[in-house]
């Protein structure tokens, strides 16, 4: 009997490397296809919030458009106006937007307390309520939101 066959006595093999191996295989598998299925999520769920978001400032962007714009706003409404019917719509076009509109209503007069001591004799505003609505250019999103805007007047 050599020297090797002593210290190395043959023995049968079991196998118990192979499975294993195989059984770690599998596990690394499923980790791996997991964390697919959840970055694939992740991003569905990162495109729909930016889409939220551009209906979101498209909305915001026809609202100041009807605000700010006098050529649009005051050709079609008159600020000074206490005619609770008196409404109009503002329709605009803006990019990445579409069906975008935005309705103003005059909504009441007030007095603000102003310098004087005597009641009534403040500066006079009136409010009105702009609701604006619209959706992202794909179709996907939109956006409703409503916003108060107070305006000088002459009086109430």
């Amino acid at each position: 009997m050599s020297l090797n066959q002593q210290r190395y006595p043959k023995r049968g093999q079991q196998g118990f490397v192979l499975v294993l191996v195989l059984v770690m295989l599998a596990v690394l598998t499923l980790i791996g296809v997991s964390s697919m299925n959840s970055s694939s999520m992740e991003l569905k769920a990162v495109g729909n919030a930016k889409q939220h978001s551009i209906a979101f400032n498209v909305v915001q962007s026809v609202i100041e458009y009807a605000v700010s714009s006098d050529t649009v706003v005051v050709a079609a409404l008159d600020f000074q106006t206490i005619d609770v019917n008196d409404t109009s719509t503002v329709s605009a076009t803006v990019a990445n937007g579409t069906s975008l509109s935005a309705t103003v209503q005059f909504s009441g007069c007030g007095v603000a307390p102003g310098s004087s001591l005597q009641p009534d004799k403040g500066f006079s505003y009136n409010f009105f309520d702009i609701t604006a609505s619209g959706t992202n250019a794909a179709g996907t999103a939109s956006s409703t939101q409503v916003q108060g805007v107070r305006f000088p007047a002459a009086s109430c």
